[in-house]
């Protein structure tokens, strides 16, 4: 069998160590009070599994080490056994032989249960940590191959076809990118760099040129650090939900942040309607020169174009 390849994952290391510790007191509890009545298998044993079938730990690998552990802890009965009753060595004997077949039994179960489960592609595999690091876990990023300690510009479309765009905007720029599918109707991207940010000016001008308003694009704002790699995903999710109400080829956080607010406040959104919509509606035409008037001024960037006067 080849050698175990070394896990460097935070989060399953320190593992390691809170199962060596629950495993032991597991151990004495069953030989103080016996195995009918000792408490259950330690949740650390069965994370501990699920995290080792995750890294692809080989399951005989996290079974030798009980094992290990179990002719230790024998070892240690049994020298301190010296003028007690036989007949008790062997029941605690026994007891802790049950008790070791049962967290065998346990262990072995979910973690066949969560290699099953496991994402069969590296894809997929990517954008589970994506999620979990979205999601503030301290887990091991180095499946992304991308530094998140650099400065990042969160973009995000409403389907993977866009992802040949952004990754030609990545070369084009000469930036590090990360390109995540989730599924077909949506594609993450953080284009970073490890010193300077990415102008997002140069971002925002080559999405509008070369982008397509059927793959509409929202893009964050600047950010730096793992925090930051997350705030600007978050700001690029709420660009695109206006990205796509417009039909826009990109829309930035930074003139989406109020009208992507409103919308999701219902209150909100029916307090401005009732003041400033309704009362346009009380005109002989209901309000449609007066609405059409607004598009044409939103259009044209707030800008109201005035006829010179007539010189007398």
């Amino acid at each position: 069998m080849e050698p175990e390849e070394p896990v460097r994952d935070v989060e399953y290391l320190e593992s390691l160590t809170t199962t060596v510790h629950a495993g032991v007191q597991y151990g004495v509890e069953v030989l103080a009070v016996g195995e009918e009545r000792a408490a259950g298998i330690p949740v650390p044993a069965i994370a501990q599994a699920r995290l080792a079938a995750r890294h692809r730990i080989p399951l005989e690998t996290v079974l030798h080490r009980y094992l290990a552990a179990d002719k230790k802890l024998a070892a240690f009965v049994l020298e301190e056994a010296a003028g007690v009753d036989p007949s008790d060595v062997l029941a605690a004997m026994t007891a802790q032989g049950t008790a070791f077949q049962r967290l065998v039994a346990v262990v072995t179960e979910e973690y066949v249960r969560e290699a099953g489960a496991r994402p069969a592609t590296h894809e997929a595999r990517r954008v589970e940590r994506a999620r979990r690091l979205l999601a503030g876990e301290t887990v091991d990023p180095g499946i992304l191959d991308y530094e998140l300690d650099g400065h990042h510009l969160g973009l995000v479309a409403s389907s993977a076809a866009a992802r040949p765009l952004i990754r030609k905007l990545a070369g084009e720029l000469g930036c590090r990118s990360l390109i995540l599918a989730p599924s077909s109707n949506e594609l993450w991207a953080w284009l970073g760099g490890a010193r300077e940010p990415v102008d997002p000016a140069a971002v925002r001008e080559r999405l509008a040129a070369g982008g397509d308003p059927m793959l509409p694009i929202g893009m964050g704002v600047p950010k730096s650090d793992s925090k930051g790699w997350r705030l600007t995903h978050a700001q690029a999710q709420r660009a695109l939900w206006v990205a796509e109400a417009k039909s826009a080829p990109v829309v930035g956080y930074d003139e989406a942040a109020l009208l992507s607010t409103v919308a999701r406040d219902p209150t909100l959104t029916a307090s401005l309607h009732e003041k400033y919509l309704l009362p346009l509606s009380t005109g002989p035409d209901g309000g449609r020169v007066l609405r059409a008037t607004l598009r044409t001024y939103f259009k044209a960037e707030r800008t109201a174009a005035r006829r010179p006067r007539p010189s007398a």
